[in-house]
């Protein structure tokens, strides 16, 4: 089944903020490198230089939408130079130094998914482990003495706190904050996209490859069946309605536009009779009896790259289908495709 492929992380504050932190990270790399250049410290100089490459990588992901990964990225990245740091600085290890992995911990605790916060806090242990073993070994011989065990028993202390209030405030924080992230893309009723949802995502994934299809669905007479069923019934014909396209869409992006209209975009369609044959199985889907009501709907699609090129001309043009499709005198089974271009 034809699946719509967009990053759910990728909301416009989440990749402002990913932005933003890699455009710090990015620039504060490019001054460590002139500045431990400038001191004489050419191994730091180094590092630092061929960390800045790397953050520019980062904004990359940041810019195709992929935030996890740009942030994963730049985390990886300063636990690496911090690491170096510790190793090859005169200093030593020393509290500025460590403090920076809780930082990191704490910046990966706030934005990254469950799973690659425990990764990035097993490589932030493992990497400050390695600093601290070669230091306490003797393998490192800074001029300034660092706080031997003490030191260590201290930086596992900075990195727990930092982790559990870091992890927990972003449980609380983004549990709220994620359901009414939901409930601004998401329809209530049915729980589908809502118009908004819909239109942002079908935006980044409509240009994939193969043949897209967008398919429009509209009860009829859903105005009658409310007046005569009453609303609460109409609405459990609605919650039906949208299981029904869930089950026939598959992965594919579903959401309900309107009241009646329902719209599911199908990507990576080998051709244009899959799209054609895609649409007809959701206007079959949606011709049933529920509780004694007659359910029927008319269905109109378009596809891109055929009939449009944009996200809101496909949907015009899908619109378009559909109006020739509720017009019963011409389409009598209530389907209709895309008018052939001349």
């Amino acid at each position: 089944m034809p699946t719509s492929h967009h990053d759910p992380s990728a909301s416009p504050a989440m990749t402002s903020i990913v932005r933003m932190a890699v455009i710090v990270v990015t620039i504060a790399l490019f001054i460590g490198s002139t500045w431990n250049a400038m001191s004489g410290l050419r191994d730091l100089a180094i590092v630092f230089s061929l960390a800045t490459p790397l953050g520019i990588c980062a904004w990359g992901f940041a810019r195709a939408g992929h935030n996890e990964a740009a942030l994963a990225l730049l985390s990886c990245v300063l636990i690496v130079v911090v690491t170096l740091s510790l190793v090859l600085s005169p200093l030593g290890i020393h509290d500025p130094a460590v403090t920076a992995y809780g930082g990191i911990v704490l910046m990966g605790a706030l934005l990254l998914s469950r799973r690659s916060f425990y990764a990035l806090t097993a490589l932030a242990l493992v990497a400050a482990s390695i600093a601290f073993g070669l230091e306490l070994t003797g393998v490192t011989r800074p001029r300034i003495a660092g706080e031997g065990w003490s030191g260590f028993v201290e930086f596992l202390v900075v990195l727990v706190v930092f982790a559990t209030l870091g992890r927990y405030s972003a449980e609380v924080l983004f549990g709220s904050v994620g359901a009414a992230l939901r409930a601004d893309v998401k329809d209530a009723l049915t729980s589908l996209s809502n118009r908004r949802g819909f239109m942002a995502a079908a935006a980044r994934s409509h240009k994939g490859p193969g043949i897209t299809a967008l398919v429009l669905a509209d009860l009829d007479n859903f105005r009658r069946v409310n007046v005569v069923i009453g609303h609460r019934a109409a609405d459990a014909v609605l919650d039906e309605v949208a299981s029904r396209v869930r089950g026939a869409a598959g992965t594919c992006l579903a959401a309900r536009l309107g009241d009646d209209e329902f719209a599911i975009l199908a990507t990576g369609l080998a051709d244009e009779r899959a799209a054609e044959a895609f649409a007809r199985g959701l206007h079959q889907a949606l011709q049933f009896e529920y509780s004694g009501v007659s359910v029927r709907s008319s269905v109109g699609f378009a596809r891109y790259p055929r009939d449009a090129h944009g996200i809101e001309s496909l949907l015009l043009a899908a619109e378009g289908s559909l109006t020739r499709a509720k017009d019963r005198e011409q389409e009598p089974d209530g389907f209709a495709g895309p008018a052939d271009r001349i």
